[in-house]
């Protein structure tokens, strides 16, 4: 039996391979989805029906996507609006988002959790209008309030953010009081933590929130090309940068640029990074003439500066440039309070999502989630409620047969890894040493799953990937 498409989605974009690898990507999510080559034709389409969600290209034949925008808000102002672009267009964006053209913004290539997670955020953001104030429009709502008041429930959180956790509370009420200093802040915690939704609490705690918000995954990125989306190119600068293209530095100015897996970041370019960071200015690929910027830097890491450091992957003079304002972030399995606040928030959006109603959950279910020790957070917290409401259907009740097999395997069983790492160093943090042996054991413990074996070690995927390699681990 089918089920109801539970949001509709509009994607434009003329190139035919992106548009198909789009669409497959959000299908998976159970959205019903509508796509178009010609942005003329999809706006005539939109004339017809409205959208919960745009997903748009940037440059196509005959208009832009900003301009499709502008005139799709004339008649769909609550539409959501993503727009999608390969770095050329960045003086257009950032003055589509001081304008409230757009909603968000993702670079190509994008990552495909990344695209699911932002489309879900601003789904919710959609479902919320009328019910709940939109925190990206009133960025200040909560400046006078007491962060334990403001994120007591899903209806009133504190920019998204659910917690009771008294460590995670301190870490909100340490936001609350610095966001505006111009000191860099630094996130430490384990992938899947929310890192980047702290950046954006941070950046709308400032007085640059309504300015842009642009976020760079460091990892998996040559140098040469960290570099250009860094501080842009000009024509030739390369081979195959045949057009100038803007730098996130200069998209930026004014807001803030959040670096994600900032200790992936290339030796050599961490000292352009460093001398950029100490005379406020860069110089794109190819010139001479550097560029003066006025952006608030927020990096981040599932390891720790000071352990990346000692290995000798991270300059100590960059550390120090960066982790002025610390804020570490505990793994889930430290939130003991918060997993069922927010298991019951994402169990319940995701029931609606596939348009049934959530009427039970067996006591069993909350002593299974309690016991799992949630090596990917919050992220693999919300891949089980997905998994849950895909498989419960519309009875809408939820037992413990209801759970994925790896909760089952994993309930009351010791890792020997896991307990290394956390008699190594406390706060959950990594080992002090990493050893063939103990890393051959955590492939054999997780089976390969290189994000469980990074959250067992406190450290990168891409880290994990280089230790595999160099311990010829892998082929």
């Amino acid at each position: 039996m089918s089920k109801k498409p539970t949001h509709s989605i509009l994607i434009i974009d003329d190139d035919d391979y992106v548009l198909k690898s789009l669409s497959r990507v959000l299908r998976r999510s159970d959205y019903a989805i509508s796509c178009y080559h010609d942005p003329e034709e999809a706006l005539m389409q939109c004339g017809l029906k409205e959208y919960d969600l745009v997903l748009s290209d940037q440059r196509m034949p005959g208009m832009l996507g900003t301009q499709f925008f502008e005139q799709l808000m004339q008649f769909y102002p609550t539409t959501r609006r993503v727009l999608i672009s390969g770095y050329t267009d960045f003086s257009s964006v950032t003055d589509a988002f001081n304008e409230g053209i757009i909603h968000k913004f993702m670079l190509k290539p994008w990552d495909n959790e990344g695209l699911r997670m932002l489309i879900a955020d601003e789904l919710r953001q959609r479902e919320n209008i009328g019910s709940a104030p939109d925190s990206s429009k009133s960025p200040k709502s909560k400046k006078t309030a007491d962060v334990r008041q403001a994120v007591c429930s899903a209806s009133d959180s504190y920019h998204g953010i659910l917690t009771s956790d008294e460590a995670m509370l301190q870490q909100l009420s340490i936001i609350q009081r610095t966001a505006n200093t111009e000191a860099p802040f630094f996130i430490n915690g384990e992938t899947g933590t929310g890192k980047e939704m702290i950046a954006k609490a941070i950046h709308l705690e400032s007085d640059r929130a309504d300015k842009p918000f642009i976020a760079l995954n460091c990892a998996n990125l040559s140098e040469t090309l960290l570099e250009s989306q860094l501080f842009g190119h000009i024509k030739g600068a390369f081979t195959g940068a045949d057009k100038d293209q803007e730098g996130l530095f200069s998209a930026a100015d004014g807001g803030t640029l959040f670096l994600d897996e900032v200790v992936e970041i290339p030796p050599a370019l961490q000292a352009k990074l460093l001398r950029v960071l100490q005379e406020r200015e860069f110089t794109p690929l190819g010139t001479t003439k550097p560029q003066s910027f006025d952006v608030k830097i927020i990096s981040a890491a599932a390891q720790s500066l000071e352990s990346a450091v000692s290995e000798g992957c991270f300059r100590e003079d960059l550390r120090y440039r960066l982790e002025v304002m610390p804020v570490h972030l505990p793994p889930l399995r430290a939130r003991k309070l918060d997993i069922k606040i927010l298991f019951d928030h994402y169990l319940q959006l995701q029931f609606l999502r596939h348009g049934y109603e959530l009427t039970h959950v067996d006591e069993a279910v909350y002593a299974c989630i309690d016991a799992y020790p949630w090596p990917g957070n919050i992220r693999e917290l919300v891949n089980v409620c997905t998994y849950i409401a895909a498989l419960s259907g519309p009875e809408g009740k939820v037992s413990k047969s209801s759970l994925p097999p790896v909760l089952h395997h994993s309930i009351n069983i010791q890792n020997p890894v896991q307990q290394t790492a956390k008699q190594a160093l406390p706060n959950g943090q990594r080992p002090l040493k990493l050893t063939k042996e103990n890393l051959r054991q955590a492939i054999s413990e997780h089976n390969g799953h290189r994000e469980s074996i990074a959250n067992a070690f406190g450290m990168s995927r891409m880290t994990v990937w280089r230790k595999m390699k160099e311990f010829d681990l892998i082929d």
